[in-house]
């Protein structure tokens, strides 16, 4: 049995009256490619956001690599300290729909920042692995270039190193496509495909179906903030169970 990278139990995420995830729980274990599908609007960016606190969630308990983020006692949720907390969240990488890079520094910059002040890294070592991830995404000649002059896929990509430069446990995508053209869209899931393959835990929000079916171990849809559906994804899809995941699926694979 692979072991658990991370462990959400009834996890829950209000904003005001508005109940956008109501109640999810799950076991992402190492090595595993999750693929969070569901309508726009259904909780799936909001359910990431929360495994790295991004959001505070409203109630339920994340346990990331054997560490307490958060717990519920009495119907309140208590996190870890601040220190602790950084310490937790930085066992996971983050790549946006946006890219997020820090406009005024270098690609090589963008890498290294996070490894050296947070956590407090040998600065020569984390330029030297910059240098590596940089490679793996096919950007060896960038490291000089500020991400405005990178096409969006290139950007992404320097996303993709950025968050790997952290030597997270799980790698979470939000969406890492949906601002990019096709032809982009082609070489930053050729990139998330080549992690898939090294065993990188990776949990993606994603429209991109192919890559949800031919590259996820698992398939998860969410709809009106819980799971409705879960499995492989060559039965999620082949075979849903609800009409509502036919319906769902019908408009995307049209």
């Amino acid at each position: 049995m692979a072991d658990v990278k991370v462990k959400i139990r009834n996890l829950k995420k209000s904003y005001g009256n508005l109940e956008v995830i109501k109640g999810i729980d799950l076991d992402i274990c190492e090595g595993e490619v999750i693929a969070l599908v569901g309508p726009s609007g259904c909780g799936k960016s909001t359910f990431l956001r929360c495994i790295n606190k991004l959001e505070d969630v409203t109630g339920g308990s994340i346990v990331i690599e054997g560490m307490t983020l958060c717990e519920e006692k009495n119907g309140k949720v208590h996190y870890a300290p601040e220190q602790e907390v950084r310490k937790i969240v930085s066992h996971t990488g983050m790549v946006f729909q946006q890219f997020n890079l820090f406009p005024h520094m270098t690609v090589l910059e963008n890498l290294i920042e996070a490894p050296i002040q947070v956590q407090k890294r040998n600065p020569q070592e984390c330029i030297v692995e910059a240098r590596e991830l940089l490679k793996k995404v096919g950007l060896a000649d960038k490291e000089n270039a500020y991400p405005s002059q990178l096409s969006g896929g290139q950007q992404q990509r320097v996303a993709i190193a950025r968050g790997l430069a952290m030597n997270p446990g799980v790698m979470l995508f939000d969406e890492p496509t949906s601002a990019l053209d096709p032809e982009l869209t082609v070489e930053v899931l050729k990139i998330m495909q080549e992690l898939a393959a090294e065993k990188m835990t990776m949990v993606v929000v994603t429209h991109e179906m192919g890559f949800a079916r031919d590259v996820a171990s698992k398939v998860i849809f969410i709809d009106e903030g819980i799971i409705k559906e879960q499995g492989d994804p060559h039965e999620v899809f082949g075979n849903p169970k609800s009409e509502r995941l036919r319906q769902f699926l019908k408009v995307l694979l049209k």
